[in-house]
């Protein structure tokens, strides 16, 4: 099963258009919910100051496998 996900996120400034778009399946793992974690984990970081905003978008949307 896959899902349409944001690149980038909108909890980190992504843009809800259709560029921002991408299919993302659920297996094999990681996948779509793991992906999940690390935007939460990005998200904090940026909101606690420990990280930009554009470094976080930088790392989800250039592999976020490595964040996880």
């Amino acid at each position: 099963m896959q899902c349409p996900k944001h690149l980038i996120p909108l909890e980190l400034g992504g843009a809800n258009s259709i560029q921002n778009l991408w299919p993302q399946f659920y297996l094999p793992k990681p996948g779509a919910r793991q992906k999940d974690v690390v935007e939460n984990r990005l998200h904090k970081s940026v909101c606690s100051g420990a990280m930009s905003l554009a470094e976080a978008q930088r790392r989800i949307a250039t592999n976020w496998y490595s964040e996880y």
